[in-house]
């Protein structure tokens, strides 16, 4: 074709646009390379990593009290986690298979984290006070109660059930760990060993997630929705949350078998609300660590409802959503390995944390900065890495800063600003670049006070030596002084003789 010429120019613009097509668009060679390094990355750390080896297969054979205490804790914890991912990934696409457009859409998970927030505290309070058991079984019968709304096609209903869902999350979210840590700590297991079940938690944690996309999909496939009469469905994306409720009939009967009860340390068990409060606002280190759990949290949520629109273009192929969430779970599954790898001896907890929440923030300031999506994707995988670190870490820290007596009740009174962030880009429907400046800006706190809390910490950490070594100086300084007097009175006894 000659230059110039109609056709050539027309052929050049064709060219042009595909070429701009392929990339704009999020190649899934990217996304299943992803998915293939993530994984050999994972078992590169697992197999050079020695300790990691030897606690999986302590597990596995229950040789040890912590392997057979976490192998208490694991299978519950694991079965309740399952069925709260299966219905995640689900309730979006059922809610629009029953004709809800976005906005409604948008109202129905106000109520759900606007009841997180109005009784999270109060659950969190009875939990410490009647037991961590009891309300772990709550979770099993409330979330149960979530689930089976969904087979409604009625707003008010779904309503309901988003209102029970945020009740369970709050339960979910702080029960759960209470009881693990206060069992750690009656049966005088170190921090450190608290760290890696934590680890290996969250680690199963990722597991779960990537069986229940699959374990969904195919539930989701059985049957099409489909109307029984009085507005009563079954089939479709219901399906995955009939599944849910077996696992939390499992996880019920596990921990009603396995589970003995403990409460918050203290004379009735367990603290109110005021007490609670007053810990976090008279401890530095319980508030910097509240801090830094509700503003990672809060941009984690705020990331999960819109990850999706970031991935997009308009007018290209909508990419797989399911094989790119199953991407995120495989590096969260990877980020819970290498706080395993780094805690071992090479970083301190604090120091995790800390950059943790400076790589979180540079993913979340990339999305403001590029609207391209392949940097945006690998951003998010970053940041999913920083999930798998962020929850073992913060996890061991808070068993090891929070007091046993207000455990739960102060979980969950983190979670109020928690859900109050999250509520805001959904009421005033912010544009993508606006929320990642906001959720940036929150990273920005946790960052400051993960840098602040490790410094407080460590000055702690100086002060007790500091005092340990004037304590031995001083006992050694008596000792001495009594060793002296002694052989005064010798030499007297002598001269008397």
């Amino acid at each position: 074709q000659v230059p110039g010429s109609t056709q050539f120019v027309a052929f050049s613009k064709q060219r042009s646009w595909h070429l701009q097509f392929i990339l704009r668009m999020l190649p899934p060679s990217l996304i299943f390379g992803c998915i293939g390094l993530g994984v050999v990355a994972t078992l590169v750390v697992i197999a050079t990593d020695q300790k990691q080896r030897n606690g999986l297969m302590e597990i596995a054979s229950g040789s040890t009290n912590l392997a057979r205490f976490q192998r208490l804790y694991l299978p519950v914890f694991l079965s309740a986690m399952l069925a709260d991912w299966l219905q995640g990934p689900f309730v979006y696409a059922l809610y629009q298979g029953y004709g809800i457009d976005r906005e409604h859409n948008g109202y129905l998970f106000v109520v759900g984290f606007g009841a997180s927030a109005l009784f999270g505290t109060i659950v969190g309070s009875m939990a410490d006070q009647k037991g961590r058991k009891k309300f772990a079984m709550l979770y099993c019968m409330v979330y149960f109660g979530h689930c089976a709304t969904k087979h409604f096609n009625s707003f008010g209903i779904l309503a309901f059930g988003r209102f029970l869902g945020g009740i369970s999350t709050s339960l979910l979210f702080s029960v759960f760990d209470s009881w693990l840590v206060s069992e750690s700590q009656k049966r005088n297991f170190s921090g450190e060993q608290l760290g890696d079940t934590f680890s290996i938690a969250y680690f199963g944690s990722s597991i779960m997630a990537i069986m229940a996309g699959q374990l969904g999909e195919a539930a989701a496939s059985i049957a099409p929705l489909t109307e029984m009469g009085g507005g009563m469905y079954y089939g479709g994306y219901i399906t995955p949350l009939d599944l849910a409720n077996c696992f939390l009939v499992l996880c019920g009967i596990l921990i009603s078998s396995w589970w003995s009860e403990n409460y918050g340390e203290g004379s009735g068990g367990g603290v109110g609300f005021q007490e609670a409060l007053s810990e976090i606002m008279n401890n530095k280190q319980v508030l910097l660590c509240g801090l830094i759990a509700s503003s990672f949290e809060s941009s984690m949520f705020i990331f999960v409802f819109n990850w999706t629109p970031c991935l997009m273009e308009e007018g290209q192929p909508t990419p797989p959503f399911g094989h790119i969430f199953s991407c995120f779970m495989i590096l969260c599954m990877l980020g819970s390995r290498v706080f395993a790898y780094l805690s071992a001896g090479i970083l301190s907890v604090e120091k995790i944390c800390l950059l943790t929440m400076v790589l979180s923030a540079a993913a979340h300031m990339t999305v403001v900065l590029t609207s391209d999506v392949t940097v945006r994707f690998l951003a998010f995988l970053v940041f999913e890495a920083c999930v798998g670190l962020y929850f073992p870490s913060v996890g061991a820290l808070k068993g090891e800063i929070v007091p046993e007596e207000k455990r739960a009740t102060i979980y969950n009174l983190y979670r109020l600003p928690l859900n109050i962030i999250v509520l805001m880009p959904l009421l005033l429907n912010f544009s993508i670049a606006t929320t990642f400046i906001v959720t940036t800006s929150i990273l920005g706190v946790a960052t400051t006070a993960a840098f602040l809390l490790g410094k407080v910490r460590e000055d702690a950490r100086r002060l007790e030596i500091q005092t340990a070594d004037s304590k031995l100086e001083f006992e050694s300084m008596v000792g001495n002084t009594a060793i002296g007097s002694g052989s005064v009175d010798v030499m007297e006894d002598k001269g008397t003789v």
